[in-house]
């Protein structure tokens, strides 16, 4: 920093006065020098405040809840209640890793909400309506498809290139349980029924995908629901794909349970199995279990 001509001038003249007021001088010293200081940090300062300002003012997008998840009161707040998969909803605000809620369609038409509500951007993605598929990132006339075998609980990453077909990865897995719980606890059955599906929906969180009890199942787990325990982070691992009818292919907390039928439906993987699965597959590629 540099001080004016004028500045200086000043202050070795009332220096260099006889004088018995030395705080005087040394206020005037410590005002030259901090005001010019003072002065250079407002602009960075205002440009601080009017990015904030933007963040909280961004313009509304529209989101598609990925697979259910909890809305909570604040950032990492209370669980207010719980959204299915596709849910729709919109936002104008956007704070780190969470969404703030503004409205959503409940019956086919937006509707505001009275009250905030947050949702933690990794179980949402922006929504844009398509006349056709997802673009691939891969070359023309590749495809990859994943193939599941109930019988031998084996699933295949496949790579097909005009007549050349490659497995490019092969785990053991888990199940659904095929079979029907007690009326007791819901009377729900659960199978992974053979068929052709797609994945829809590619969810990720590092520090492990929070999984909640739909309200469907709360018949299931009495004991965690008169607890108030709803939402468990990391029980499906960090990678997952939604491959709809309530299916998805995931980690687990769980992994004595490979090889077995376990689940409610959905394939478990080990986590670090699923990851490389994560990898391999796109939004739009088949999935096709058989019996």
């Amino acid at each position: 920093l540099r001080l004016t001509l004028e500045e200086i001038y000043h202050l070795d003249k009332l220096a260099s006065e006889p004088s018995d007021r030395p705080i005087e001088i040394m206020f005037k010293l410590i005002q030259a020098l901090l005001l010019p200081m003072l002065l250079l940090s407002l602009p960075a300062q205002a440009s601080i405040d009017r990015s904030q300002q933007r963040d909280h003012g961004a313009p509304a997008q529209t989101f598609r809840m990925a697979t259910i998840a909890a809305v909570r009161s604040d950032p990492d707040g209370r669980i207010i209640d719980i959204w299915d998969k596709d849910t729709l909803f919109t936002s104008n605000q956007i704070e780190g890793d969470w969404i703030r809620v503004t409205g959503h369609f409940p019956a086919s038409s937006w509707q505001p909400l009275e009250e905030s509500v947050w949702i933690h951007r990794h179980y949402a993605s922006t929504f844009q309506p398509r006349s056709s598929g997802p673009r691939s990132r891969r070359p023309a006339g590749i495809t990859r498809y994943i193939e599941i075998d109930k019988s031998t609980f084996e699933l295949k990453v496949i790579e097909e290139r005009k007549e050349q077909r490659e497995i490019l990865f092969k785990t053991t897995v888990a199940l659904g349980m095929d079979r029907c719980l007690p009326k007791e606890r819901g009377g729900r059955c659960y199978h992974t029924e053979p068929g052709e599906y797609a994945v829809r929906w590619k969810v990720e969180d590092d520090e492990g995908i929070e999984w909640c009890i739909p309200k469907y199942m709360e018949n299931e787990y009495p004991e965690a629901i008169a607890r108030g325990e709803r939402c468990y982070r990391g029980s499906i691992g960090t990678r997952a794909l939604n491959i709809g009818k309530s299916y998805a292919i995931h980690g687990t907390s769980n992994p004595a349970s490979i090889g077995t039928r376990a689940s409610r439906g959905c394939v478990r993987a080990r986590n670090e199995e699923m990851e490389k699965i994560y990898s391999l597959m796109e939004v739009g590629d088949k999935v096709i279990i058989r019996e």
